[in-house]
C-alpha cells in the first residue's frame, strides 16, 4: 500500500472516531440534560395539591380543615387583586414572543398575598430571585411593604423605599418598595410576568371584595404520600365539594417534563448503535489497511480524535438541545433552556472512555484475528 493510500485510511480511521464518539457524547449530554429537567419538575410539581373555589373565593375555615390532614408538610395561602397604575408596565411579549400569555393586559398589574413568599413556585424553582432588598416575611403582615420586579423597578426608575401608588376596585393603596426581584418566564411561571408585586396576605385580602376568603391554598405533601391519597383524604371531610375543587400538579409536572421524558427515551439506545456501527466501519478501513497496520498510530488517532471531541461535544449538545426544544410549541424560554446543563460529569467521562476503549479493542482484535485466520 502506497503512503498516499496509508494516509489516507488513518485520515478514515480518524474522520470515524470523531464523529462517532461527538455523536455518542451528544447522547449522554442529551440524557444527563433531560434527566436534570425531570428530576426539577418532579421535586417542584409533584408533591403539591391546590384547593379552589368555583364560586370566586376559598373560606379561610375550608383551608384550615384541610391543614390537619395526614400527609400534608407545608401549605401556603393565596389572594390575588388584579390592579392598575400610574406606572409603565413591563411587556413581556417584547422580551418573550415565542411566550403564548393567556389574558395578557398591557397596563395590568397583579397584587399578590401570599402566607409565605419561600413556598411561592416561582420562587421555589429559582424563576424569581431576589435581586436588592429582601422578602416579605409574617413580620410584614397587615403592612403596606411590597417586593416588585427588577424590570419594573428599572422602567419606572424605582428603588428601595420609593412608594408606589394602585388603584384597585376597593379603592387606591400605596405601597412602600422593600425588594426587587429579578424574574424570567418559564416553563411555571403562571403569572403576569414583571407586572407581579407581592405584598402581604393581610394586605392582599383587605383590598379584595371578601376578606374572609383566598383566590386559593396550596397544599404541599411529604414524598411518602400522594396526590392521589391526600385528595380522597380530603374528600372525606365534610365541605362543600360542588363548589371547591382539588387539582394536582401532577397534571402540570407531566406537561412540563413529557418532552424530555421522550427526549430521554429516544436517546437512551443510541449510543449502543452508534458504537457498534462506528466499530463495524472502523474494522472495514482497519482491514484495508492489510500489512500496514499500526497499534501505535491507530492509538494516537483515537486519542487525538478523542481530545478533539472531549472539547466539541458540548457545545454540539447545547445546540441541538436548542434546536430540538425551539421546535416545540412550549411555554419555554431561552434562558430557561441555557440552563440545561451540557457539562462533564464523573459518569459522563467514565462511560465516554470506556465506549472509546471498547472501539478501539473491537478494531484491533478482531481485524487481528481476521488476519491470523487469514
Amino acid at each position: 500500500m502506497s503512503k498516499g493510500k496509508e494516509c489516507l485510511h488513518y485520515l478514515l480511521l480518524f474522520l470515524i472516531v470523531l464523529i462517532t464518539m461527538n455523536m455518542i457524547m451528544m447522547c449522554l449530554f442529551i440524557k444527563q440534560g433531560s434527566l436534570q429537567v425531570i428530576n426539577k419538575y418532579k421535586k417542584q410539581l409533584k408533591y403539591e395539591v391546590t384547593l379552589t373555589s368555583n364560586n370566586g373565593g376559598v373560606s379561610l375555615t375550608d383551608a384550615k380543615e384541610l391543614t390537619h390532614l395526614k400527609g400534608v408538610k407545608a401549605y401556603n395561602y393565596e389572594q390575588l387583586v388584579n390592579a392598575s397604575s400610574s406606572l409603565q408596565s413591563v411587556d413581556a411579549r417584547l422580551s418573550f414572543p415565542r411566550i403564548h400569555l393567556k389574558n395578557y393586559q398591557e397596563d395590568s398589574f397583579l397584587l399578590a398575598g401570599y402566607s409565605s413568599m419561600t413556598l411561592i413556585q416561582d420562587f421555589n424553582s429559582k424563576e424569581y430571585q431576589l435581586k436588592e432588598g429582601r422578602l416579605l416575611t409574617n413580620k410584614d403582615e397587615n403592612t403596606s411593604n411590597a417586593v416588585i420586579s427588577y424590570a419594573l423597578a428599572k422602567n419606572n426608575n424605582l428603588s428601595i423605599g420609593d412608594s408606589i401608588q394602585f388603584n384597585t376596585e376597593k379603592g387606591d393603596v400605596s405601597l412602600s418598595i422593600v425588594g426587587i426581584y429579578k424574574n424570567k418566564v418559564g416553563l411555571l411561571s403562571r403569572l403576569k410576568p414583571y407586572n407581579t408585586i407581592f405584598i402581604s396576605l393581610s394586605k392582599a385580602q383587605s383590598l379584595s371584595h371578601t376578606e374572609q376568603t383566598l383566590s386559593s391554598v396550596t397544599y404541599y405533601l411529604t414524598k411518602e404520600d400522594t396526590s392521589e391519597g391526600f385528595m380522597k383524604r380530603a374528600q372525606k371531610i365534610s365541605l362543600d365539594w360542588n363548589q371547591l375543587q382539588l387539582t394536582s400538579n401532577d397534571a402540570q409536572y407531566n406537561a412540563c417534563v413529557s418532552i424530555f421524558e421522550n427526549i430521554y427515551d429516544k436517546v437512551k439506545m443510541f449510543p449502543f448503535i452508534l458504537l457498534i456501527t462506528g466499530s463495524f466501519l472502523l474494522i472495514l478501513v482497519y482491514i484495508r489497511l492489510s500489512k500496514k497496520q499500526n497499534l501505535l498510530k491507530t492509538f494516537i488517532v483515537f486519542i487525538v480524535a478523542l481530545s478533539i471531541t472531549f472539547f466539541t461535544s458540548p457545545y454540539l449538545s447545547k445546540y441541538t438541545i436548542n434546536t430540538s426544544l425551539s421546535h416545540h410549541d412550549m411555554t419555554i424560554s431561552q434562558k430557561e433552556i441555557r440552563k440545561i446543563r451540557t457539562v462533564y460529569t464523573s459518569k459522563i467521562m467514565i462511560e465516554t472512555i470506556g465506549i472509546a476503549s471498547i472501539m478501539y479493542l473491537e478494531t484491533v482484535i478482531i481485524t487481528y484475528k481476521k488476519k491470523i485466520s487469514a
